[in-house]
C-alpha cells in the first residue's frame, strides 16, 4: 500500500487562511482521487484548514511543536524555518503512518499540489518487484486561474517537493538533518547503491504564484522571467530553451479527471 504524506503549514503563516484551506482541500481530492483506493492519507498540520475534506482514507494530525519564527528580514533563515517546520511535520505524519498502517511506500504531496489519479495504482502494482522507489521527472507547472499547464520534461523533482515515492524503510534517507532539517526531495541516490528511477509520466501539477509558496512567489516567477534582456543573444536562447522545454497543456476536461482538478474561486 501506498501513504501520502501531506504536511500543512501554520495558519499564522498564511497570508489567507481561508484560501489557502481551499489549496489544501483541492489536493486532499485530488489525491483521494486514486484509481486504485488500497491508500491511505495523513495531514500533519498545527490548525486544521476551514472546512476541511473529510473521507475515511484521510487522517488529520495536529501537532505540538513550535510555530517558526520568522524574522521577516533574512529571506534564506526564514527559508530554512519553514523547510525545518515543514520537515518535522513529514516526519510527524510517517510516524503515525507506521503506527496505524502497513506501508510500503510513501510519497510527500505539497499541500496546495494535485497528483495523477494512477500512481496508487502504478505503485500497488509494483510492491513485489522490491524497487526502492520513483521520482518525478516530468510534471506540470500551474499559475492560478490560467486555462493552461505547462509540462516540463525533465528534472521536476528539482523544482517541486511533490515528486518522491519511496519505500518505507528509505524514507529516512531523504530527511536530512545537518545543516538545518529538509525534506530532500532532490535526492536520486540512496545508501547501498540504490536509486530512485523515473516515474513513467508526468504525476504533478506544481500549484505556483497563489500567494502561499515557500518558494515560488509571483516575484520570483517575475525574477525568473526576467532574468536576462530582451533581444539580446542571452535572451533569445532562453526563449528557446523554454519554448524546448515546457510544453503548454489546456486544461480540458481529460486533464481535469486525471488530476482530479477544479480551479479555486
Amino acid at each position: 500500500m501506498i501513504c501520502f504524506l501531506v504536511p500543512v503549514k501554520s495558519e499564522k503563516l498564511s497570508s489567507d487562511w481561508d484560501k489557502f484551506s481551499e489549496l489544501v482541500n483541492r489536493s486532499l481530492k485530488s489525491i483521494n482521487g486514486q484509481k486504485d483506493q488500497d491508500f491511505q492519507i495523513v495531514v500533519a498540520c498545527h490548525e486544521l484548514p476551514t472546512k476541511k475534506f473529510e473521507h475515511p482514507r484521510v487522517h488529520y494530525i495536529q501537532v505540538d511543536f513550535d510555530i517558526p519564527k520568522l524574522t521577516n528580514e533574512d529571506w534564506e533563515k526564514d527559508r530554512q524555518l519553514k523547510e525545518g517546520d515543514k520537515a518535522r511535520k513529514i516526519q510527524s505524519a510517517y510516524d503515525y503512518a507506521v503506527d496505524k498502517f502497513d506501508v510500503d511506500y510513501f510519497m510527500v504531496v505539497d499541500s496546495d499540489d494535485c497528483i495523477d489519479n494512477g500512481i496508487s495504482k502504478y505503485v500497488n502494482s509494483r510492491i513485489k518487484d522490491n524497487t526502492p522507489g520513483w521520482y518525478v521527472d516530468k510534471g506540470y507547472f500551474y499559475t492560478e486561474g490560467s486555462k493552461f499547464a505547462f509540462m516540463i520534461r525533465s528534472n521536476f523533482n528539482v523544482r517541486c517537493g511533490t515528486c518522491i515515492i519511496i519505500k518505507k524503510e528509505l524514507f529516512q534517507q531523504v530527511l536530512q538533518q545537518e545543516p538545518y532539517l529538509y525534506y530532500f526531495h532532490e535526492k536520486i541516490e540512496l545508501a547501498d547503491n540504490l536509486t530512485l528511477i523515473p516515474y513513467p509520466k508526468p504525476a504533478a501539477l506544481y500549484s505556483m504564484a497563489n500567494g502561499e509558496n515557500h518558494y515560488m512567489s509571483q516575484s520570483k516567477m517575475m525574477n525568473l522571467v526576467n532574468q536576462t534582456k530582451l533581444f539580446t543573444i542571452g535572451h533569445i536562447k532562453s526563449v528557446y530553451s523554454k519554448l524546448t522545454r515546457y510544453r503548454p497543456r489546456y486544461i480540458g476536461n481529460r486533464f481535469k479527471k486525471s488530476f482530479n482538478f477544479y480551479k479555486i474561486s
